[in-house]
């Protein structure tokens, strides 16, 4: 038996309603592990500065790029104002073995909160980044006050699209950004370029500072 056709319009209509009603999908708890110390809210930090990330072995263009996504998505989560530093502005910057010995050196932060005007850096150390399919990352992310020079948060990032967990989020990421009228692109193609990839990993860390 055929449905009439204005019954199936009202049908289609109806499920368009609902549809629009449901909105994007959640997000799932970020892939990123963070860590904050108890006196984290009694620190003024009004302006940070994001330092050029450290690697053994990554090429300098993906780092840059992943340093302005960390920026762009920091500036949206995080509850100060985020200020992208390159190596050129910290040419009188030591930051040395800094990540291994979990404290920096008063001077090299003071030198950089003099000149910026900073409260704060993010420090940050790429691990691992296969820029080819699948593309994989590990990054670690440090918010260093310069009152104490000592780690207040800390977050950790590994991502490998091979995996199931990770491919789920960018897709969930993707819908979210079509959602609302953003630029995506097809998950597909998030799987493969470095550069969606590393938007998408700059996002799960900022991720860290919204409330949960």
């Amino acid at each position: 038996m055929r449905t009439p056709p204005i019954l199936a319009a009202l049908c289609l209509g109806a499920l368009a309603s609902c549809t629009a009603m449901q909105g994007p999908p959640e997000m799932p708890p970020t892939l990123a592990r963070s860590r904050v110390t108890p006196d984290f809210a009694s620190y003024p930090l009004q302006r940070v500065g994001l330092l050029p990330l450290a690697s053994d072995g990554s090429d300098e263009p993906r780092l840059r790029e992943l340093q302005q996504s960390l920026a762009f998505e920091l500036a949206r989560s995080a509850p100060f104002e985020v200020v992208a530093l390159s190596a050129a502005d910290l040419a009188e910057v030591t930051q040395q073995a800094a990540h291994q010995r979990g404290t920096y050196s008063p001077t090299a932060i003071l030198t950089a909160a003099r000149r910026f005007r900073l409260d704060g850096l993010l420090v940050g150390t790429v691990t691992h980044l296969e820029t080819y399919a699948p593309l994989t990352l590990g990054v670690k992310l440090e918010l260093v006050p310069v009152e104490t020079g000592l780690p207040i948060w800390v977050a950790d990032l590994d991502l490998d699209t091979s995996e199931a967990r990770v491919r789920e989020s960018i897709d969930i990421y993707q819908a979210r950004r079509l959602d609302v009228g953003g630029a995506a692109d097809d998950s597909t193609v998030a799987l493969l370029s470095p550069r969606c990839f590393l938007r998408f990993a700059a996002g799960e860390v900022a991720r860290t500072f919204e409330p949960r």
